[in-house]
């Protein structure tokens, strides 16, 4: 057999195909515990082209048939968990990159938020079928762990809408950013109404109207804005306007007008599982829509607690603006 055809031979089954590789590896919380849900970034430093991967339930996460080359490698977790980075990594071939995570620093007590965290990590989805209420529809009562990013989607801001440098409004006891990913919600569903109740928000409520009702004219603006919801199949759209432009759209401190419509999905696909897909659109703020998909977990040992946010507000003083 001549050389050429043992060439050709070799790279069309990939023995000698090196210029492309993968990265995988596994992603864990300060106490070794893996990271579900973490979203994996490695973006090549010569094109800057970007790939992703979201970890499993054992923290693992395989991005394949990347080009040999540099990559900035970066990971987004739950809120309570650091990002990690880790700048101009050689890919050649199958490689190999673990993150351990650290926490973040945060205001407050020492320690504050952490259990949540950790218990989020641990925590196994209960098995079983969507349970339903009395007129079929899936009934997405009770309480779920704060929701993991699974697609964080694409967002192109007006200058309008860039940080400011201002303290986040839940530094003076005001609502989190509307994507602000609570520890603890409850659902409690009705055929006409289902409640919004949350762990670490003041106001710590959301009501949605499932009775057919339209958005009120001419009401005053809120926080949270004016929620009717319907069902498509089985998801529940629900549609939220009248906000009152004073908060933040998301934790990275983009602001919202008064134009902002959001438009939340959600479906129970199973016993254990809640998705949230969110899309917003602020014609002030924002270039087009940005839709975020999210996935939170059963919780039903857990519960929701009164948070008197003005009661041990200890943020301020630590906090520079």
């Amino acid at each position: 057999m001549n050389r050429v055809l043992l060439f050709l031979i070799f790279a069309a089954t990939g023995i000698w195909a090196q210029g492309t590789g993968g990265l995988k590896g596994v992603i864990t919380a300060p106490d070794g515990l893996p990271v579900p849900l973490a979203i994996v970034e490695a973006r090549n430093a010569q094109s800057g082209v970007a790939s992703s991967a979201t970890t499993s339930s054992t923290g693992e996460y395989s991005i394949a048939k990347l080009p040999a080359g540099s990559y900035d490698v970066t990971v987004s977790s739950i809120r309570y968990l650091a990002p990690g980075e880790k700048k101009g990594f050689a890919v050649a071939g199958d490689t190999r990159l673990d993150f351990k995570l650290n926490y973040v620093v945060m205001g407050g007590t020492p320690g504050e938020g952490h259990e949540a965290a950790l218990s989020s990590i641990r925590r196994v989805a209960p098995k079983g079928p969507t349970p339903r209420l009395a007129d079929g529809k899936p009934d997405l009562s009770g309480v779920w762990s704060w929701p993991n990013t699974t697609d964080p989607g694409l967002a192109a801001f007006l200058p309008a809408g860039a940080p400011n440098g201002e303290l986040t409004p839940a530094t003076y006891c005001l609502p989190h950013a509307v994507l602000w990913p609570t520890p603890y919600i409850k659902l409690v569903h009705t055929p006409k109404l289902m409640i919004v109740l949350y762990d670490d928000e003041d106001p710590a409520y959301r009501q949605i109207y499932l009775d057919g009702r339209a958005h009120p004219k001419g009401e005053d603006p809120t926080w949270w804005g004016h929620s009717v919801g319907h069902w498509e199949k089985d998801t529940l759209v629900v549609d939220r306007v009248g906000f009152n432009g004073k908060g933040w759209l998301d934790p990275g401190g983009h602001r919202y007008t008064e134009q902002l419509h959001v438009v939340e999905r959600y479906r129970r696909p199973d016993l254990g599982h809640l998705e949230l897909e969110t899309t917003m659109e602020d014609p002030g703020v924002l270039k087009g829509s940005w839709t975020v998909k999210r996935l939170s977990i059963l919780a039903p040992e857990q519960d929701v607690r009164e948070y008197p946010c003005n009661e041990n507000n200890v943020d301020p003083p630590h906090m520079k603006k």
